[in-house]
């Protein structure tokens, strides 16, 4: 019966891997799958407990970077708004150097010029993020170079 609580253990490590996304508890559940087989095999609770811990902290030693490098080519940078710093977009209204709005890459943002007016329908590059505010450029403006 001791499979039982380890294939339970692992697939709660893998739920919650689900939500983290970091392969630790994908590592984990990877121990607790070898951890059923060897409960399956013996009944020797320590046998089961090193059995997990060694393959765990093999998988999590080796496993593991190579799967976070692998599945996260461009480093810590995805999923974050900075690589959106040199996207094109357009400006949905007119933008000054206080306000305004432009879609980048299908998400309307609220925006700034870096420098002077621009009229809305305006292909625009993101020189800039500023909180949730993109700072915006014409692509032939002095700002846009810099």
């Amino acid at each position: 019966m001791d499979w039982l609580v380890w294939l339970v253990i692992a697939l709660v490590c893998v739920a919650i891997e689900v939500f983290t996304t970091d392969f630790t508890f994908l590592m984990l559940a990877g121990g607790a799958l070898v951890a059923t087989g060897t409960a399956a095999a013996t009944d020797n609770i320590w046998i089961q407990v090193i059995a997990f811990g060694i393959v765990a902290v093999l998988l999590l030693l080796l496993v593991r970077p190579w799967a976070k490098n692998h599945f996260n080519v461009r480093g810590s940078r995805v999923g974050s708004a900075q690589v959106l710093i040199g996207k094109k977009a357009t400006a949905v209204t007119d933008i000054d150097e206080s306000a305004g709005r432009v879609k980048i890459v299908g998400d309307v943002w609220s925006a700034r010029s870096a420098s002077g007016f621009i009229p809305q329908g305006s292909e625009v590059t993101v020189v800039e993020l500023e909180g949730v505010t993109a700072i915006v450029a014409l692509p032939d403006s002095p700002a846009q170079n810099s």
